[in-house]
């Protein structure tokens, strides 16, 4: 919504704020309420109903004098005459903001992250990949302590591969399908050492059903596979934390300026780590 909506809907609204607080002035004259009104216009407007409290100051704080009203559809259309002035008469508490959750990373401890690789195994081994028990190729990102198992994972891959691996690792990382959870890992060395496991398992599986696969189709089979591990979780960029969609894919944060009306979230995207309390 453009300045010059906010400036609108300032305008139809202050004579009639302006004649409400001198009521409340002969109402509550030990409050020494002003006429230093304004709304309080949130950051970005998207559609579905919109309340804009309006805000002055008294000698005990910050007082709601009302609450601008209205609707606003797909297309973003606004009407000033649409508009509605709920008088109010209340000291005004600013909202609380959302608390900065950072979901707890994958990669600290680093043993975590071996279980997302052992993970891996058990996804390309639903996929029927072939496996021989010559040449085991370890797949632990990290020396791991030693109350924990080392992961292991065989492969039929020639040692001419290599190259044919190191290419599709190149493809992954420059193809638009790269998952955000993925780009969200923050070790270099932890995302590294995934790719080069994630290209190994695709030239597998490839070789596997004898063809190409489109590397969309392999990120979202993994994807899922994730899902259903509880390694990723929808995380909000906008209020820094977990959330969760219901049924239809829609978030059920209720007060949140950048939810869409009736329509996915973009800002949301999923990311390892804790998940949400729901």
């Amino acid at each position: 919504m453009s300045n010059e909506y906010k400036k609108q809907i300032t305008e139809r609204i202050k004579e009639r704020v302006n004649n409400w607080i001198e009521e409340l002035k002969g109402k509550h004259p030990e409050l020494l309420i002003t006429k230093q009104w304004k709304p309080r216009f949130p950051a970005g407007f998207k559609p579905g109903h919109i309340v804009i409290p309006v805000v002055t100051t008294s000698k005990q704080g910050k007082h709601l004098v009302a609450e601008v009203q209205f609707f606003l559809d797909e297309s973003m259309d606004f009407e000033p005459e649409s508009i509605e002035l709920v008088l109010k008469d209340e000291p005004y508490s600013e909202p609380e903001l959302p608390k900065k959750v950072s979901p707890i990373p994958m990669d600290e401890p680093l043993d975590v992250l071996n279980e997302i690789v052992a993970g891996l195994n058990s996804f390309l081994t639903g996929l029927n990949l072939p496996t021989t028990t010559q040449n085991p190729v370890s797949t632990s990102l990290f020396p791991l302590s030693n109350s924990s198992k080392p992961i292991k994972v065989v492969s039929n891959l020639s040692p001419n591969a290599t190259d044919e691996i190191s290419s599709v690792g190149r493809q992954m990382l420059n193809s638009p399908h790269l998952p955000d959870w993925f780009k969200t890992i923050y070790s270099r060395e932890v995302r590294e050492g995934l790719l080069e496991k994630l290209a190994e398992g695709y030239v597998h599986y490839c070789r596997q059903v004898g063809r190409k696969v489109e590397l969309k189709d392999f990120f979202d089979v993994y994807t899922e596979h994730l899902k259903k591990q509880n390694k990723l979780h929808l995380f909000c960029s906008y209020q820094g934390k977990p959330v969760v969609f219901d049924a239809n894919n829609e978030c059920t944060e209720h007060y949140c300026s950048k939810k869409p009306y009736n329509a996915t979230c973009p800002i949301a995207n999923l990311k390892f780590g804790a998940a949400p309390d729901k």
